[in-house]
């Protein structure tokens, strides 16, 4: 209670007191060349992730035809936006066989035959595109058929050797792995054993609750936080009973990775017109915003996403189609959070893994306990890691460090990255922002849909 409290005395501050930061953010777009689009550049975002994919441009064994990727891109940048282009999704003649019997896109193509498309494609959008991610979540059945093993020799080395030998100053991103389930580490440990140098930027996707939003976030489900930087560990009288897998940040650091992260999906849904869910949805994004200050390593972050389209099943954007707006759209109010940017870093800095000590001074050596409505306080390491805040039972049985943004007995000591200034930060600015965006909008708003990851060319 007394974080709501808080959040409601300092309103004004959290709305107010937003200053852009050197991370960067984007939206995912799919294949819009036009509203979407317009979403994101009045966003005030920098990036937008488009689903450059194969088939559609190669849908025959014959030289690409990438007109209708000429007319996306070349209105991305008529609005001053960076395109991220994923290459992904192979057409029929490139197919080694459609195990699932659920059509080409996920099949694992032929050898030799990504690379070239992938050359061709950076060719053609030499001094337009510099950025490319090399397939979409393919750890998930639905959009890569083959194993880890498959989409290393078949897409990311021979893609990854194609997008710099055409540009050496274009970027690749990868592997874009999604979060669901618990073999996202395994994937992630593998490529980067075997493929950590043919890849910029490393990508992922994460859509877990944070534990100010659901109690059980960090307890009986991953958090946010266990999926990007410290893995979830539940202990017992001292003994741990469950332990996770390592978070996407944890396997970086057991293999030396110093590449920059990119979180090229995360959002929640809202249907518009839903106060409720508008709110949620404004308090997420701003949980994701005010986490990453704190986290230099974590350079931007793409949201799923721009645009819902009516009577497509899904609500996961940050506006929503509508042709008789004057903007072409009806923007939600998490719309107004965006434009606001990544917020500022507290004072006295960040230093990623090792926690950011900004102005309150959470720091174990000093003191500061934080003892929540369950009697949590800081974990001992002396370094500003919390249990509390109704993270740690009545009695002090259950403990769940990696929660709180810490890692308690992680594999990895040094992966923590959680910080006291950071979680309070999350806290304090969330329902304000919130509260302040549905101001804008009317109360009375009709409820409409959309499809998340078809094709867009709106």
């Amino acid at each position: 209670m007394r974080w709501v409290v808080l959040s409601l005395a300092l309103a004004s501050a959290a709305i107010g007191g937003r200053a852009q930061a050197a991370q960067e953010l984007g939206l995912n777009t799919h294949q819009s060349s036009s509203t979407a689009l317009d979403v994101a550049r009045d966003a005030k975002v920098k990036w937008v992730r488009i689903d450059l994919n194969w088939l559609d441009a190669q849908p025959a064994n014959a030289a690409p035809d990438f007109t209708r990727f000429d007319t996306i891109v070349d209105a991305a940048r008529l609005r001053g936006l960076e395109v991220l282009a994923v290459i992904a999704y192979g057409p029929a003649w490139a197919s080694s066989g459609d195990t699932k019997g659920d059509g080409s896109t996920n099949d694992v193509p032929n050898a030799n035959l990504y690379g070239p498309f992938v050359t061709a494609t950076v060719n053609h959008f030499a001094g337009r595109v510099t950025h490319y991610e090399l397939w979409n979540e393919p750890n998930l059945g639905q959009f890569w058929e083959g194993t880890t093993q498959q989409y290393i020799d078949v897409i990311l080395k021979p893609g990854a050797d194609a997008v710099h030998a055409a540009c050496a100053s274009c970027v690749v991103v990868g592997p874009g792995l999604a979060s669901i389930g618990t073999v996202y580490a395994t994937w992630l440990d593998t490529v980067l054993a075997q493929a950590s140098g043919k890849l910029d930027v490393v990508s992922a996707h994460d859509y877990a609750a944070f534990p100010v939003d659901d109690p059980q976030a960090g307890v009986t489900a991953d958090s946010f936080f266990n999926k990007l930087d410290a893995h979830r560990i539940v202990q017992i009288g001292g003994t741990t009973v469950y332990e996770g897998p390592l978070s996407f940040r944890e396997v970086m650091l057991a293999h030396g990775a110093t590449q920059p992260f990119w979180l090229t999906e995360t959002g929640k849904e809202a249907a518009y017109g839903d106060a409720a869910a508008e709110s949620a949805q404004t308090a997420y994004y701003s949980h994701v915003l005010d986490a990453m200050p704190a986290r230099p390593w974590w350079t931007a972050t793409i949201f799923y996403e721009s645009l819902d389209e009516p009577m497509s099943g899904f609500t996961w954007g940050v506006a929503l189609d509508d042709p008789a707006a004057a903007a072409g759209y009806d923007a939600k109010p998490v719309m107004a959070l965006l434009q606001m940017g990544v917020p500022a870093a507290p004072d006295g800095g960040a230093s990623g893994d090792a926690g950011a000590n900004g102005d309150a001074g959470a720091n174990g050596d000093a003191g500061v306990n934080v003892n929540g409505d369950a009697g949590g306080s800081v974990d001992g390491y002396g370094d500003g890691y919390v249990n509390g805040d109704g993270y740690v039972n009545g009695d002090g049985a259950l403990i769940n460090d990696a929660s709180r943004g810490g890692c308690g007995s992680c594999a990895l000591g040094a992966a923590r990255s959680g910080n006291l200034p950071q979680e309070r930060s999350a806290r304090t600015g969330a329902l304000a922002i919130a509260l302040a965006g549905l101001a804008l909008v009317a109360a009375s708003r009709a409820r409409r849909l959309r499809d998340p990851r078809g094709a867009r060319r709106r």
